[in-house]
């Protein structure tokens, strides 16, 4: 029975100390009370201290010197694992690291998106304007092209206009074929013109620039055209088997006026043609040739 007493006294000794180390703010490790702060080293002169002092208060608990302490006043302790709170504070460091990745990762796509929009943008906008510029060049060069085939044309037909002029002879041959017949005296007569032979229907033209004075029938020539130059000179076209023109008309040099025939006192188609100066009938082979044209 005096064992149990003293191991009951021991453990309310202990308690006591326990409680005196609280109020002091001293912790039990190991079984042995220790300050906060204070070293667990055995055998160190901070260990010594705090056992002192816990003793000390035990003591002066056990003499009702110091008021009694309730639960309600002790101060709480929890059972805290070491390791499992480090474990949650890394997991919780990896998991705010890796949202800050994650949203730093996503405003630099976001950011990269927006650049290859504007990018993007960029290319198409300058894509337009090299279509609107190229559609412009097209344009230019298209209407610089029209100007320039109106120019041209222009120029043809000022050239044209000018070669037509230029080849507009003062005086022509009357028509193409054979030489058949000159002027002179023929089978007991005189021939007052030159014979030209063709087909019928070969066309005639005006020898001269003139107006036509006569256009139709005529005694021995069938059908007849006769211009008169402005300088009074007459030529005359007999034996046509057409004409074109009419009295009064105005004509040309080289213009068509009839068709070669075969009308009248003739012994073939041809053209019978006749030159008269000044009232008088001369021949036309030396008049033509003089005016640069040859009929043999």
């Amino acid at each position: 029975m005096p064992r149990n007493r003293t191991n009951g006294s021991a453990r309310r000794g202990a308690g006591k100390a326990v409680i005196a180390s609280a109020l002091a703010g001293a912790f039990l490790v190991g079984g042995q009370p220790m300050l906060a702060g204070a070293s667990t080293t055995e055998g160190t002169n901070d260990t010594t201290v705090a056992e002192q002092h816990a003793a000390h208060l035990a003591e002066l608990s056990e003499q009702k010197m110091l008021p009694r302490i309730t639960p309600s006043v002790l101060p709480v302790f929890h059972d805290i694992n070491p390791t499992l709170e480090l474990t949650k504070l890394v997991s919780q460091a990896k998991a705010d690291a890796d949202a800050a990745a994650e949203e730093a990762a996503a405003q630099e796509q976001a950011e990269a998106d927006e650049a290859a929009a504007q990018e993007q943008a960029a290319a198409e906008e300058a894509a337009e304007q090299e279509q609107a510029a190229a559609q412009e060049q097209a344009a230019a060069e298209e209407q610089a092209a029209a100007e320039e085939q109106a120019v041209a044309e222009e120029q043809a037909a000022a050239e044209e206009e000018a070669a037509t002029v230029t080849a507009s002879p003062e005086f022509a041959k009357p028509t193409e074929g054979t030489f058949t017949s000159g002027f002179g005296a023929r089978w007991g007569t005189t021939h007052y013109g030159i014979d030209i032979a063709n087909s019928i229907g070969t066309p005639i033209v005006s020898a001269t620039d003139g107006t036509v004075i006569s256009a139709g029938s005529a005694s021995g020539f069938g059908q007849w055209v006769r211009v008169q130059a402005d300088d009074g000179t007459i030529t005359v076209y007999g034996h046509i088997d057409t004409y074109s023109v009419s009295v009064g008309q105005q004509v040309q040099a080289g213009e068509q006026i009839a068709t070669m025939g075969n009308r009248g006192q003739s012994t073939g188609p041809h053209l019978h043609f006749e030159v008269h100066v000044n009232g008088q009938k001369i021949d036309p082979q030396p008049w033509l040739s003089a005016r640069g044209i040859a009929v043999q």
